[in-house]
């Protein structure tokens, strides 16, 4: 049942006053039929509004993006979380095997990186990010992947110690299928 478009617009006005920024499409979803309706009134509260103040931490999250540097390792930085610790601190959030803690910080590097479709993770990983890095999942959420930057070239050789000291060899597909799935997986791929 939608519900009334006054209640609405008040609510996201409140929040709005908070200093929050709630998504117009969640109030929109919420007005049913009168969704239009909710539009209209919205985009005259907007034209009519001050824009709050904009978050440094937005600010140098987009800065990163706009550079083509992952968001989300600019916000890590500025906070002065050393990866280690941030990779701990989801392993004693999500109550994980700490013995699956390099499995974990494989992932967490992906997502950072933007390498991970940030909508399939789990609400929890995200939640725990954001406890972490002191921001709301919001933030976590908001950014898509940078525009890719020239990335380094990957040599094929029957030999692997011609590639660059230090370069990632990632494992072969059918190595990845044959592994069993588990729940780091879960959340972090949303696989079933």
């Amino acid at each position: 049942m939608a519900e009334d478009v006054l209640h609405l617009l008040e609510e996201y006005a409140a929040r709005f006053a908070r200093g929050e920024r709630p998504d117009a499409r969640d109030y929109l979803a919420r007005a049913g039929s009168d969704a239009p309706k909710l539009a209209a009134l919205l985009e005259r509260f907007a034209a009519a509004s001050t824009p709050p103040e904009p978050d440094e931490d937005v600010v140098a999250m987009l800065r990163a993006w706009l550079g083509g540097e992952p968001p989300l390792l600019e916000l890590r930085r500025r906070r002065g979380v050393r990866r280690e610790a941030l990779v701990d601190a989801l392993i004693r959030l999500l109550s994980l095997d700490p013995a699956k803690r390099e499995e974990v910080a494989g992932y967490y590097h992906q997502l950072e990186t933007g390498q991970l479709a940030v909508e399939r993770v789990d609400r929890r990983v995200l939640a725990a990010l954001a406890e972490t890095l002191k921001v709301r999942v919001e933030d976590v959420l908001a950014w898509p992947a940078p525009a890719p930057r020239a990335q380094a070239a990957y040599y094929r050789a029957s030999d692997l110690s011609a590639a660059p000291a230090g370069a990632a060899v990632p494992p072969s597909p059918a190595k990845q299928v044959e592994e069993e799935r588990d729940e780091i997986d879960r959340i972090f791929r949303g696989d079933p």
